[in-house]
């Protein structure tokens, strides 16, 4: 059976060197290439590859925030690459399978590809890379500040204290920013969890709201609210959620 791999790198001959390497493993198979954070995020989320080679230091968007941005349920086995050793200190430090520092040889690549398929035979390295980010997540070094949109070709980003509120909708979520919508690839519970919560709080199954843009609360029936946010907007909290609601508010 294949090892799906995702290569990320914004240099191109780099892209080509991993790709030319892993050509030649029988048991490889790259499923994409990105050469930016951005697609970087999207290939894994459509992909969701067994290994993951990601360049650390990229413009605008990082690896470390990459694997943020992706969540704790969908980082594969990682192996970072990087031209610095004080970059390998940190992928240590987020727990990387491995690290290639450039430029490496194919032995030392042969190295790494027998780390990813021991780990993946034994099915323990890709648990304690989650569960040392989800040490980060609660120690709040992994919280992103901004957030990748694509519109056609190019990408912005949306500061995270610019959302007003977040609507979930499948594996997407909508981002409603001052009268407008952006639609990223993502989950309400996962986007959620990386915004910070005594920021944002989940008042329904399908609602995350930025505290700092309720204008007011309204009670409703059954212990529920209507939550009225600055531009007016009026959004109901479920009484599953409401009792958070309150306490995030203290009241």
């Amino acid at each position: 059976m294949s090892i799906t791999a995702v290569i990320v790198d914004d240099e191109a001959p780099a892209r080509k060197r991993l790709r030319d390497l892993l050509a030649k493993e029988s048991d490889m198979e790259v499923v994409c290439e990105c050469p930016d954070g951005p697609s970087a995020v999207d290939a894994i989320l459509e992909h969701e590859p067994d290994v993951l080679f990601l360049d650390v230091q990229m413009p605008e968007m990082d690896g470390f925030e990459v694997l943020r941005l992706v969540g704790l349920d969908r980082v594969p086995v990682v192996v970072f690459v990087t031209a610095y050793d004080r970059h390998a200190l940190e992928a240590f430090e987020a727990r990387a399978l491995d690290y290639l520092l450039k430029p490496f040889t194919g032995k030392r690549f042969g190295e790494t590809l027998d780390r990813v398929r021991n780990s993946l035979s034994a099915g323990h390295d890709r648990d304690r890379l989650r569960r040392e980010l989800e040490d980060l997540m609660a120690s709040g070094s992994a919280k992103i500040h901004r957030i990748p949109v694509r519109s056609g070709s190019r990408i912005h980003f949306v500061p995270v204290e610019d959302i007003d509120w977040i609507e979930g909708a499948g594996n997407y979520v909508l981002l409603h920013t001052s009268g407008q919508q952006h639609r990223i690839r993502n989950t309400l519970k996962g986007l959620a969890e990386k915004l910070g919560p005594q920021r944002f709080v989940r008042i329904h199954q399908s609602h995350v709201v930025n505290l700092n843009r309720v204008r007011e609360l309204q009670p409703w029936s059954h212990g529920e609210f209507v939550v009225v946010m600055r531009d007016g907007t009026e959004l109901t909290s479920s009484r599953t959620y409401s009792g958070a609601l309150r306490e995030m508010l203290d009241f």
